[in-house]
């Protein structure tokens, strides 16, 4: 996910030694294009950035302009500095122009390339400015991620904390489209002292509502059944809400929750680092509250009773029938453990 790319860029603006090729590229276009553009900055001399800093779009430069720009020495500076974003609109012959440079690049020019790979593409440009040097891609997050890399986001990009249930109201309100959360959570870091909680999301982000789905989420996997189905007419009110998303994140909390019976929040951490998935640690202290209401027994029943709504959801239930019909057999299935329990 992208909060990878931001941590990698952060080191490289650190170090200082900008020589060479750096291919941005991912669908989160303008976290990507904000990135390639913080590098040329930071890469170029203040004083002589006239001379020594050319900007270009692939679907406007001209072949040989471009080519030209990589050929000159830098201009009484020791680095000359070209950012090309949207490369992926070039012409063959500027695709050729940028292959035919980035293996022999001078050690006082610096290449920065943003783009967007298409899907499925196997092209050769995108391979060889993968292989030029350096690689950082801007991927957004799935949509159950989104409120862990808001808590992140908010620390490394703009030094203000940020709420869990503030972060997911956010989420909820704006979607996972990474370059409107940035807008607004510069707008709440600007207006906020330190931390921004959950009243100020409401008063300054429209659309955002009383209930979403990872306060659902929690909801369920905290075992309050009947919450989440007076709650459900509500979440599914929303077009980008449906059964099968919400069955996957819940899939996904539960076996944490199994994972957190085992060893806790610690091991949940750990897990998620293993995973690749430490943008979603901020959970890991609530999966470890919500695993004292479980054994791992009734952990492997709800998973069994999740996959089955998962398959009724996908061969003709509708959403809210999908959805109440698991959280009536969840709850069933918790009194049935209950009685097993008290007569032991």
């Amino acid at each position: 996910m992208s909060l990878a790319a931001d941590q990698r860029l952060e080191q490289i603006l650190e170090q200082g030694d900008f020589s060479g090729v750096y291919f941005f590229h991912g669908g989160a276009a303008r976290l990507r294009d904000d990135a390639a553009r913080r590098l040329a900055e930071r890469a170029v001399d203040p004083a002589t950035r006239d001379f020594n800093l050319d900007v270009f779009r692939g679907s406007d430069v001209a072949p040989e302009a471009l080519a030209s720009a990589l050929a000159m020495p830098p201009v009484m500076a020791p680095r000359r500095v070209i950012l090309l974003f949207d490369a992926d609109r070039l012409t063959p012959t500027g695709r050729k122009v940028v292959e035919d440079t980035v293996g022999k690049l001078p050690s006082d020019v610096t290449f920065v390339v943003a783009a967007k790979i298409p899907d499925r593409s196997k092209a050769a440009f995108y391979r060889t400015l993968r292989s030029a040097g350096v690689e950082l891609e801007w991927k957004a997050p799935r949509d159950n991620e989104v409120p862990g890399w808001l808590i992140e986001r908010a620390r490394a990009r703009f030094g203000v904390e940020i709420a869990a249930d503030a972060a997911a109201a956010l989420a909820d309100a704006v979607g996972a489209d990474l370059g409107v959360l940035e807008a607004e959570l510069e707008k709440l870091a600007s207006a906020a002292d330190r931390v921004v909680d959950l009243a100020l999301v409401k008063a300054l982000v429209p659309n955002t509502r009383d209930v979403n789905r990872w306060e659902w989420i929690d909801d369920v996997a905290s075992r309050r059944y009947a919450a989440a189905r007076s709650c459900l007419p509500d979440l599914l009110s929303t077009s980008s809400e449906n059964a099968v998303g919400l069955l996957i994140a819940l899939i996904e909390q539960h076996l944490l929750v199994g994972i957190a019976i085992e060893g806790g929040a610690g091991l949940v951490g750990r897990t998620l680092d293993q995973a690749g998935k430490s943008y979603l640690k901020w959970k890991a202290r609530s999966i470890a509250r919500q695993a004292r209401a479980w054994t791992v027994e009734e952990i492997d029943d709800a998973l069994v009773a999740l996959l089955d709504a998962d398959r009724r959801a996908k061969t003709g239930a509708t959403d809210r029938e999908a959805l109440e019909e698991l959280l009536l057999r969840l709850e069933v299935g918790r009194g049935a453990s209950r009685k097993v329990r008290a007569t032991a």
